[in-house]
């Protein structure tokens, strides 16, 4: 019974973490994207569910993203698997609400 109870309260804790990750993505995508992906912006409005999660992962593995955004690795890593994660072909698809 020990162990059960062990294994939820670690199964919980991981899944929280998850969410923070995710909270976290969405937190980054507005904050370092917004400025220039939001209407009337530098570049296109743009949203998670614009494009297939692969899509996303391809765009930015190939480095095709036209503007050095001064972005640290690790934020970069949590935009992209937000973006991913709400793609348009993901369970959660997601448009996000980048303030005008």
């Amino acid at each position: 019974m020990k162990k059960i109870l062990i294994f939820l309260m670690a199964a919980s804790f991981i899944g929280l973490a998850a969410n923070e990750v995710m909270a976290g993505g969405n937190t980054l995508f507005i904050q370092k994207c917004g400025s220039c992906h939001k209407s009337g912006g530098k570049a296109e409005v743009i949203n998670p569910a614009d494009k297939a999660g692969r899509v996303w992962q391809k765009y930015f593995k190939r480095g095709r993203h036209p503007v050095d955004t001064g972005i640290s690795d690790s934020d970069m890593a949590a935009i992209i698997t937000y973006l991913t994660n709400h793609a348009a072909d993901s369970d959660q698809p997601e448009a996000a609400i980048i303030p005008k």
